[in-house]
């Protein structure tokens, strides 16, 4: 029935995608606005059949752009060309193009443009290794796909989180966006995003084996994909079909589909999976026994080496050759008798050689490991010895101001006190008045014992929770008039452990009383926000900028007690400033915990 439903959308889907593909040009008659606003519209067309003409018409469109002052149009452009330069290979350029559709998107407080750039550059950074940027870079995506109610967005966005978790083998996880991908899809109509979510739906079905699941699958993608002329799609899917034939053994097959993924690459200027390819090419070869067209795969693989991606294993090609001459050898030596020994005596000493030679590299390895693993301890005990260090001297700065706080404001306030209590001893003095200065004596002495009781450990933080404590924290530093500070909350409606709002709130308080000595802003937010994973605290100033490597490596202990604080909830502490610009930006994520309900009355 779920395959019939597929189909149908195939179907109804696809007709609205029938037209001929953009060319590489438009008339003359056609304005600058219409050509930028159709090569725009109709991107995926051009890249899905032709890289080299997609970024040629892409770059026409974003040069227009600028030209007229477009910044909205521009930035869509500048995205498109980030997508095509990244697909040929050319991950520089990319990366500038999507900062600067970022930019030109934030200038314009798009948030779905912002939401589908940021989408590209999370797969952008996944693909370099660099896994917390791209899911950070996600999950602001789908907070803003949210708020903009731009479901085509959101869904890339779960298909993107669906394919990083598959990826890792957290399939519960991955299987659960995948589900919601294609729910947007197929309430969307969407034609292009479903075909990518019958992709992912078949890697489901492969991981559990259910090969002829997975082939349908991709032959319902390809049928979609072959109606809208998505021939990049297509080009993938035709690799993954030679995947799942390789998966169960059938090499023949697999050969089939990789020959002509490698061809249809070729065409499209698509080097980065020929690459791929030709190497899935040379593993079945291999397999089958081969050896000549295994090397001769290897090879055109190595011709389209990718300077960024060490995929080559030049291990894998010395090995292929050597059983590749070896058999062509074997061959000569039947002929020739006389020389068996030798050559057998010959091969024999080489392999010796090279046992000898790898064990020698192995036990090198060993050498380096060992030493990086101590000097790896002794970081390691040389920053936990820095940590308590900083927590003592922070314990001990809090008592002695705690102390100063006593003797300043109650010494002299207790003295008053005294001195009014034995002015009662003299019948000269007015009773009443003394009585008056005593009570409001007293009333002092108690709002001084309240603020120091707050700076030791608010009530409200223990009675109320994280969220009331720091607006109560907001309101004292507002009413300071120093700076206006902003507070903003979300999926907190559940307590937190004691230990993760402690933290957070001293985190808090000491990023604060910093920006309060030592910053020039006048304008701080305080963001905490929650999903059932993860908890995120980002505080923003508009101050100047600085030296982040100053304050790490400072003598002071304020920040190494921050880190301390982060890490006693096992989160992550990242401080985004520049120096010579104004806006700073501190943020932590962490595991989040929730007290269950029965916590949350003992609290109370």
């Amino acid at each position: 029935m779920k395959k019939l439903i597929i189909l149908l959308c195939v179907v109804l889907i696809g007709c609205e995608f029938t037209e001929d593909p953009v060319g590489p040009t438009l008339p003359e008659s056609v304005s600058a606005l219409a050509f930028v606003d159709s090569i725009n519209q109709h991107f995926y067309k051009l890249h899905s059949q032709n890289f080299e003409n997609a970024k040629t018409q892409t770059e026409i469109a974003i040069a227009i752009s600028r030209k007229n002052t477009w910044p909205d149009k521009e930035a869509l452009a500048s995205k498109n060309y980030g997508v095509v330069l990244y697909m040929q290979g050319n991950y520089e350029p990319a990366q500038a193009a999507f900062l600067r559709s970022y930019d030109l998107y934030d200038s314009l407080s798009n948030k779905s443009g912002l939401a589908r750039v940021c989408n590209e550059m999370g797969a952008f950074y996944r693909k370099h290794g660099y896994e917390e940027k791209a899911m950070n870079l996600w999950n602001q995506a789908e907070e803003l796909a949210k708020e903009a109610n731009d479901l085509e967005a959101l869904g890339t966005t779960y298909g993107m989180k669906g394919t990083f978790y598959w990826l890792k083998k957290e399939y519960e996880r991955s299987d659960t966006y995948y589900f919601q991908t294609y729910d947007i899809r197929v309430q969307q109509r969407d034609s292009v995003g479903l075909g990518y979510v019958l992709v992912d739906l078949a890697d489901m079905e492969q991981r559990k084996g259910n090969l002829e699941g997975a082939l349908s699958y991709l032959e319902q993608s390809n049928a979609i994909r072959r109606l809208i002329g998505d021939d990049q799609g297509v080009t993938d899917n035709h690799k993954m079909i030679g995947d799942l034939y390789m998966n169960v053994k059938s090499y023949a097959r697999a050969i089939s589909f990789y020959q002509q993924c490698a061809q249809e690459c070729l065409a499209l200027g698509y080097p980065d999976l020929a690459r791929k390819s030709y190497d899935s090419l040379a593993s079945a070869y291999s397999l089958i026994g081969d050896y000549q067209q295994a090397f001769r795969h290897h090879v055109m693989a190595e011709d389209l080496e990718d300077s960024l991606f060490n995929l080559e294993k030049t291990r894998t090609i010395d090995e292929l050759r050597t059983k590749y001459e070896t058999a062509q050898k074997e061959k000569e030596l039947a002929q020739k008798d006389l020389t068996i020994q030798r050559r057998n005596l010959l091969t024999a000493s080489l392999g010796g050689g090279l046992v000898l030679l790898i064990i020698l590299g192995v036990q090198r390895m060993q050498r380096q490991k060992l030493i990086h693993q101590n000097e790896l301890s002794l970081e390691k005990n040389r920053f936990k010895e820095a940590q308590i260090e900083a927590a003592i001297s922070s314990q001990e700065k809090e008592r002695t101001r705690f102390a100063q706080d006593l003797h300043d404001g109650f010494g002299q306030m207790i003295s008053i006190l005294n001195l009014n209590l034995k002015a009662l001893e003299n019948e000269n003095h007015d009773r009443h008045e003394v009585f008056r200065e005593s009570a409001k004596l007293l009333e002092d002495m108690y709002q001084e014992l309240k603020g120091i009781c707050f700076n030791l450990m608010p009530q409200t933080l223990i009675k109320s929770g994280i969220v009331a404590a720091v607006k109560e924290f907001a309101s004292r530093v507002n009413n300071t008039g120093k700076i206006a500070l902003e507070t903003d909350f979300f999926g907190l409606e559940k307590r937190l452990t004691e230990v993760q709002e402690i933290s957070l709130y001293r985190i808090t308080q000491e990023w604060i009383n910093n920006i309060l000595k030592y910053s020039d802003a006048d304008q701080v937010n305080i963001q905490i926000t929650s999903d059932q994973q993860e908890i995120t605290l980002m505080i923003e100033d508009n101050g100047s900028g600085f030296d982040a490597d100053v304050l790490r490596s400072g003598s002071g202990n304020g920040w190494r007690n921050m880190t301390s604080r982060a890490n006693l909830i096992k989160g992550e502490l990242e401080l985004d400033t520049t120096p010579g610009l104004r806006g700073n930006t501190l943020i932590i994520n962490a595991p989040v915990h929730f007290l269950a309900p029965h916590q949350n009355e003992v609290l109370v």
